[in-house]
């Protein structure tokens, strides 16, 4: 009985059913809303939308980690955190050390939160499925929609974990599938999205469900199947498909004409409000006085080109309040390590988030070209011309042509969860810039949770 307890309790952790919200649907005994079982056996449209409100709420739950833990690891940023010191230690390895301490400090944003939504998508699929009361289509559309918002969610832990490899299959809490493999578990995914895209593909002409204005412009089953092509490009990149990621780009919203920054925002975006909904979580008052606040790497500042529009659409210099640690000092100088530049991309704190731009598919693009031996040339240079840099004058050899492309990436893709994850998947995270006499992690250590669930 004891170790029946302990699995349930591990399972319940590994999936995260304790954390579902009042805007998510709970096991309840209340009249006015639908239960779990209520919701999944023959579900109205009105108990569906529920369900995907909850999945659109629950998936912006990875934005703040993979941002601040993801980007500190990559020398993106500075969080000057005064609120525990461990945000600067832990995370830049002057305290614990992320690849062997289990449950590492604050890394559960990019593992237990995107799983939370995972459970709301299948939750979707499942109700989808078993509900008389939507046609074939109307099912269809909820259904490529979770797939997809389902495949995208479960990148963030395999990015955290990497070669530890992530559980994929989690439908049955007291039975999950196994722990796979970083090559087996991005197949799955590739696999899950080809699913979403495949019903989609069947979902008709528009949704029966309403979406945040985060997806005007996708909310409807074509422009989603193109925002699904879209994450499955950078799977695809991830996984050295570079033949996939020109497939998937060109079934995607990319536009190569881009002829303006505007034009490189172009994508679905996670949208915040004021409560009871949550804030942008990566927004801060300019040169505010706090003791709080997420600071540009100084590396971000010193290696940027002159006239660079990035620099100055991105980063906003504290004149007034620059912010330094006891903790974080130069190894070189012996001296402070100084917070002088912010976030400046958001407005305000109900500022949304675009979780995969077109910017992003003309850089996937410029490798996957780059790799083939294909035109790289011009993707690159529709970004560095829209920023101000003028036409690339480097070589166009491979390694030249990746060096200018990762280049590019760290600038035009700041603070969005890349840095960390190109400079590992290209095999040089010994040149991210050390300022500090820390450590570049390669992965976090596997949660006590899965390392228990194994053992029980």
């Amino acid at each position: 009985m004891i170790n029946k307890m302990h699995k349930l309790i591990m399972g319940l952790s590994i999936i995260g059913l304790l954390a579902f919200s009042a805007c998510e649907v709970d096991v309840v005994n209340d009249p006015n809303n639908p239960s779990l079982g209520a919701a999944t056996a023959n579900a109205s449209k009105a108990e569906m939308q529920l369900l995907v409100t909850g999945l659109e709420a629950r998936s912006r739950g990875y934005v703040t980690n993979a941002a601040q833990m993801f980007g500190t690891f990559g020398r993106e940023c500075y969080a000057f955190f005064g609120s525990d010191p461990r945000f600067l230690n832990d995370w830049l390895g002057l305290g614990g050390s992320a690849e062997t301490y289990p449950d590492f400090f604050a890394s559960a944003g990019t593992y237990v939160n995107p799983y939370l939504a995972v459970k709301q998508a299948n939750i979707i699929i499942e109700a989808a499925n078993n509900s008389s009361q939507l046609s074939q289509e109307e099912a269809f559309g909820y259904t490529g929609f979770a797939k997809t918002v389902k495949g995208f969610q479960l990148l963030w832990p395999l990015l955290q974990q990497y070669q530890n490899g992530i559980r994929v299959d989690v439908e049955e809490p007291l039975n999950p599938g196994p722990t796979l493999g970083f090559d087996a578990a991005l197949t799955e995914i590739r696999n899950i999205l080809q699913e979403g895209f495949s019903d989609l593909d069947k979902a008709g002409s528009s949704f029966s469900f309403n979406l945040t204005s985060g997806f005007d412009g996708f909310n409807n089953p074509d422009a989603m199947a193109q925002a699904n092509r879209a994450i499955a490009a950078r799977a695809a990149l991830y996984a050295e498909d570079y033949a996939g990621a020109l497939t998937a780009l060109n079934a995607s919203f990319m536009n190569l004409n881009a002829a303006s920054a505007a034009d490189l925002n172009v994508g679905p975006a996670h949208v915040y409000g004021n409560a009871p909904d949550i804030n942008n979580p990566l927004f801060y008052p300019l040169d505010a006085a706090t003791s709080t606040i997420l600071c540009v790497h100084p590396s971000m500042i010193e290696d940027a080109l002159p006239g660079d529009g990035r620099v100055a659409a991105k980063f906003a210099e504290r004149v007034n309040n620059p912010i330094t640690d006891a903790n974080l000092v130069d190894q070189n100088t012996g001296a402070a390590i100084v917070g002088q530049y912010q976030d400046a991309r958001w407005a305000s704190n109900t500022s949304s988030i675009a979780f995969i731009r077109n910017e992003e598919l003309l850089l996937i693009y410029a490798e996957a070209q780059a790799r083939q031996g294909g035109d790289a040339v011009s993707a690159i240079n529709t970004i560095r011309n829209i920023w101000g840099v003028g036409d690339y004058a480097g070589g166009t050899d491979t390694d030249s042509l990746i060096d200018e492309i990762l280049f590019q990436r760290r600038y035009s893709l700041w603070l969005e969860g890349h840095r960390w994850v190109d400079m590992r998947r290209l095999g040089r995270l010994n040149e991210i810039p050390l300022l500090e006499n820390g450590t570049i992690y390669t992965q976090v250590a596997r949660r006590v949770s899965e390392i228990s669930w194994d053992e029980g």
